[in-house]
């Protein structure tokens, strides 16, 4: 089943050093897909008694674009497509939750150097963990609306995402 009731209701904090983001793309002319990681580097995760009012947001690391070529790494970093020295951090911030035929989805907004598209992410069970959960999302993102544009006859529009995060309670203040 999938639901966000199997998790208490509390605040969260993503592990960034238990967390990845995977991306695989594909070339324009369908040719074999690139695959890619991100470093998460923060976000929470806000678990509402009523789950269609919990809210989301991550951070992920914009320099730590990593494939299996370094050349194409450097290239993605760049001016180019990330811009990742003027526009280090890509964000993640959720608008609604809510339950469909399907299961949980979390809306928000991408923001990606400088610019920002809507996305929806479709959630996979919670899986318990002894100091917190694995959430696991997954997306598809069209680059351009997102604001990278380059690379237009070389990379598909579409860019596959997938989170997988380690949250943990945030202690509650007295």
């Amino acid at each position: 089943m999938n639901t966000l009731t199997e998790i208490s209701a509390g605040t969260y904090r993503i592990d960034a050093g238990r967390s990845v983001c995977r991306l695989v793309a594909t070339h324009a002319f369908g040719l074999k897909p690139v695959s890619a990681t991100m470093a998460l580097t923060g976000g929470t995760v806000t678990v509402a008694e009523d789950p269609e009012r919990s809210i989301a947001s991550a951070e992920l690391d914009a320099a730590s674009f990593t494939t299996d070529d370094p050349r194409r790494d450097r290239d993605i970093r760049g001016r180019r497509f990330l811009d990742a020295a003027n526009h280090p951090e890509i964000g993640f911030r959720s608008t609604r939750c809510r339950r469909t035929p399907q299961g949980w989805q979390l809306g928000g907004v991408l923001a990606v150097r400088g610019g920002s598209c809507e996305v929806v992410l479709d959630l996979s069970p919670a899986e318990r963990f002894d100091d917190g959960y694995r959430l696991v999302a997954r997306c598809a993102v069209d680059r351009v609306a997102a604001g990278v544009r380059a690379g237009r006859g070389i990379i598909g529009r579409t860019v596959h995402i997938h989170l997988d995060l380690h949250a943990v309670p945030v202690a509650a203040r007295s």
